[in-house]
C-alpha cells in the first residue's frame, strides 16, 4: 500500500517532486518532529505540508491511479472526521470552527463553511484491491486535509472541477496523475472568529495543479501540466447552481506562474515550462479571479489548452487587447437563428486582420472568423458568419480566439443581466472591466 506522494508515480521519466517555498512561506512552513522530515505529513496516497500561522495546510500533493479506481468497496464503514495524528491539535483547525453556532439566547446561527476536502475522499479510492480503496477514502478525513470552504463552492464548482476535470482527465497515456492542491490567501480572505483571541483566516480561493504523461506533443518534454484556480468571491458563493455555470464561464484556468506568484508555492523549472499557458510578466499583487491576465473556461474541452504547442507567449490583460467582443443581438425579436448577431470592435489604431480567428460559445460551437477591421471600426457576425454559434438567453458565454489560439477577449452573461435589456436591443459587454 502506498503511504504517502509518490514522485515517480506517473512513470519513469515524469519524476514530479514535492513543491519548495519562497523564503517568505517558508518561515510559515509547521516544522515538528513527528513529521517526515520534519515537514510532510504522510498518508494513504497523498502528502500534506501545513502552515504554522493559519493551522491549514498549505498543500496537498496526492497519486490517482485511475486503471485501480474502487468508489464503492463493500463493507466499507462509518467515515468521520478527526485530528492528524501526526500533527498536534493546536496546529490544525478542529470542528469547533466549522460547526454552527449557538448564541447565549438560544439562536442557532448556521456556519456556511464547510470543511473542504482538498484530497477528495472520492478521487482518492483507488488501490490494488477493495480494503486498500476503503482504506485511502477514510484517511482523508483528517483535519489536515480540509481548508474552510464555503458550501457553494465546496458542493457546488469545486465538486465539478474535482469530478468533471480531475476524476476523468483524458488526456494521459497510462491513467497515472499526480496533483497539487491547496489554499489561496488574497484580498478576498475573511475570518471566522471563535472569540476574541481565536479566529481563523478563509481563503480567498484554491489552486489545482494536475501533472501527467500527454498522449501526443511535438516537444522533447512530454510531461502534460494543467493549472486552475476558483475564487471564492460573490460570484461563485451567491448559489449553488455553478455545477452547470462551470461548463461555461465560472471555473479558469490559469498558469503554474500565477499560482506561484499568489501563494508562494515553487513548484520547480520543470512544470512552469510543462506549463502550457506561459506567462512571465506577473505584477506583484496578488488578485483574484476577475483580474486574471487570461480567463480561460474549464469547460468546453477545446478550451482547455494541453498542447505545448498552444502556449502563449506574450499574454496581455483582456482590458489592453485591441480586438474585443463589444456587443451581441442575444435575444432578438423573431426569429434567434437569423436575428443573432455578435460585434467585434477594433479599439487600435491600425487596420486588424482577423484570418482564421474564432468565436466559441459556451457549449464549444464556433464560428471562424474571417477578414480585416478597420482602426476604431466594427465587423458584425451574422447568420452564416456566425457558424455554428448559438447566443442563449438565460445564460452563456463566448471566447474569441487567434489564429495561434491565444484568448483575444472572453465575455459572459447571466438571466438577470438579460432581463434588464428589452427584446431586440442589443447586449453592451463591459470589455474595460475583463
Amino acid at each position: 500500500m502506498q503511504i504517502g506522494y509518490d514522485q515517480d508515480f506517473i512513470g519513469p521519466g515524469f519524476r514530479v517532486t514535492l513543491p519548495t517555498f519562497t523564503s517568505g512561506l517558508g518561515r510559515s512552513v509547521l516544522r515538528i518532529p513527528t513529521l517526515r522530515d520534519d515537514k510532510y505529513s504522510d498518508h494513504v496516497h497523498f502528502t500534506v505540508v501545513m502552515n504554522e500561522h493559519t493551522r491549514q495546510l498549505i498543500y496537498s500533493a496526492y497519486n490517482i491511479n485511475q486503471s485501480n479506481f474502487r468508489p464503492n468497496p463493500p463493507g466499507k464503514g462509518k467515515r468521520s472526521w478527526r485530528n492528524d495524528p501526526k500533527i498536534a491539535g493546536k496546529h490544525q483547525l478542529d470542528n469547533d470552527y466549522y460547526k454552527d453556532r449557538t448564541t447565549r439566547s438560544g439562536v442557532k446561527i448556521p456556519n456556511p463553511y464547510d470543511r473542504g476536502h482538498m484530497v477528495m475522499r472520492f478521487n482518492n479510492m483507488w488501490g490494488a484491491d477493495n480494503a486498500e480503496s476503503d482504506k485511502a477514502g477514510k484517511a482523508t478525513f483528517i483535519y489536515s486535509n480540509s481548508s474552510l470552504q464555503h458550501e457553494n463552492l465546496n458542493r457546488d464548482e469545486w465538486k465539478e472541477l474535482e469530478l468533471e476535470i480531475v476524476r476523468k482527465l483524458q488526456d494521459d497515456t497510462n491513467d497515472r496523475i499526480s496533483v497539487f492542491t491547496g489554499p489561496i490567501y488574497g484580498d478576498l480572505d475573511r475570518h471566522i472568529n471563535l472569540s476574541d483571541e481565536d479566529s481563523a483566516r478563509v481563503p480567498s480561493g484554491f489552486f489545482k495543479v494536475i501533472c501527467y504523461e500527454r498522449k501526443s506533443t511535438n516537444a522533447a518534454d512530454k510531461l502534460g501540466v494543467l493549472a486552475f484556480a476558483i475564487f471564492q468571491d460573490t460570484e461563485v458563493l451567491r448559489d449553488k447552481k455553478g455545477s452547470k455555470q462551470v461548463k461555461s464561464n465560472h471555473t479558469y484556468q490559469v498558469t503554474i506562474s500565477e499560482i506561484q506568484n499568489w501563494t508562494g508555492i515553487k513548484f520547480g523549472d520543470r512544470l512552469y515550462n510543462a506549463n502550457p499557458l506561459f506567462y512571465r510578466n506577473i505584477a506583484s499583487n496578488r488578485r483574484h479571479a476577475n483580474s486574471l491576465p487570461e480567463r480561460i473556461p474549464v469547460t468546453p474541452a477545446n478550451a482547455i489548452v494541453s498542447d505545448s504547442a498552444d502556449r502563449r507567449p506574450d499574454v496581455t490583460h483582456l482590458a489592453s487587447r485591441l480586438i474585443v467582443i463589444t456587443s451581441a443581438m442575444i435575444d432578438p425579436k423573431g426569429s434567434e437563428s437569423t436575428g443573432e448577431w455578435v460585434s467585434l470592435l477594433n479599439r487600435g489604431n491600425r487596420k486588424t486582420k482577423v484570418n482564421n480567428w474564432r468565436l466559441i460559445d459556451g457549449h464549444g460551437r464556433e464560428a471562424i472568423v474571417t477578414g480585416s477591421i478597420e482602426s476604431g471600426g466594427a465587423m458584425r457576425l451574422k447568420g452564416r458568419t456566425l457558424g455554428k454559434v448559438k447566443l442563449n438567453n438565460s445564460e452563456g458565454s463566448l471566447s474569441l480566439l487567434d489564429n495561434h489560439k491565444c484568448l483575444i477577449d472572453y465575455v459572459s452573461w447571466s438571466k438577470p443581466q438579460i432581463k434588464r435589456v428589452a427584446e431586440g436591443t442589443a447586449f453592451l459587454f463591459d470589455n474595460q472591466n475583463n
